[in-house]
């Protein structure tokens, strides 16, 4: 029996940058929810930002959120992990190397970019819809940080590949979330690792549990689950990595298995065996 089910957010639950779910998918939720299933987003947004998209079951989920880096359960704080300064310093100066990229520091409660980063800060703040602040220098900031976000208009793994991804990733979690940003945080820190720590608390095993996902930064997460399942628009390493594949977010790829499973909650795997990555194999 699922009793957890996590998701990805961008690409997966609807395309990148979205900020509004349908009605159906909620009625599907929650029904879900009435058996007892645990819900929650892992994504790389903040909490203010995932409590608002998630508005008609807030207070009855959990989040992951910073691509792990902390969580929540009915308004509290299950952890957080931040950042050392000395690599806060580092990552700051080399992102301003970067050419066209901008550096973005998630407290957890507010996200700082510098003074002449205004293309980065209105993306940030209008179509993500982050709380955020414009400071003179990112060095100077005397908050914790529990993530920094490399932005760039274009490209970002492209040029963030070069140099600086090889360099930082043997000292922390890099994750690329999409094509404009690219995420670090603590080693100790990855969707898959807050999603262990969820299941041990809420004593729920891999065997019960349902994840779905798009992009390399979910790859983890999704083998903590054996109920793995990639969105028909995710890159091919996920797929690979996935025991199913549903269609793409944006034709409710994730609802289409969500309202099999409920369809069928009692019996998981003939609920989910259309999906089954053999058998869309077989009939293409």
């Amino acid at each position: 029996m699922i009793k957890l089910i996590a998701t990805d957010v961008d690409g997966t639950l609807f395309p990148d940058y979205g900020q509004n779910l349908t009605a159906d998918f909620f009625e599907t939720l929650k029904a879900l929810m009435t058996y007892g299933v645990m819900f929650g987003p892992s994504s790389g947004r903040p909490l203010s930002n995932l409590k608002k998209v998630f508005s008609p079951v807030a207070d009855d989920i959990f989040y992951i959120c910073q691509n792990g880096a902390s969580a929540f359960y009915q308004n509290k704080n299950l952890f957080k992990v931040p950042m050392a300064n000395e690599d806060i310093q580092g990552i700051i100066q080399d992102v301003r190397t970067l050419d066209g990229c901008a550096c973005v520091a998630d407290t957890g409660e507010m996200c700082y970019l510098e003074r002449g980063n205004e293309e980065g800060f209105a993306f940030m703040q209008n179509v993500y819809h982050f709380d955020c602040k414009m400071v003179d220098d990112l060095l100077k900031l005397d908050e914790p940080c529990i993530k920094f976000t490399v932005y760039r208009e274009t490209d970002v793994e492209e040029i963030t590949n070069q140099e600086f991804t090889p360099k930082w990733r043997r000292k922390l979690t890099v994750a690329c979330s999409g094509d404009r940003v690219v995420d670090l945080m603590s080693k100790r820190v990855s969707k898959r690792t807050a999603l262990a720590r969820i299941q041990k608390k809420f004593g729920v095993s891999p065997e019960e549990t349902l994840v779905f996902g798009d992009n390399i930064n979910d790859l983890e997460m999704l083998n903590q689950a054996k109920y793995s399942v990639a969105v028909g628009n995710a890159r091919n390493e996920v797929k690979e990595a996935c025991h199913y594949i549903t269609d793409n977010c944006d034709h409710d790829g994730e609802l289409k298995v969500l309202n099999a499973l409920l369809a069928d909650f009692d019996h998981p795997d003939a609920a989910l065996a259309p999906f089954r990555k053999n058998m869309i194999e077989k009939c293409n």
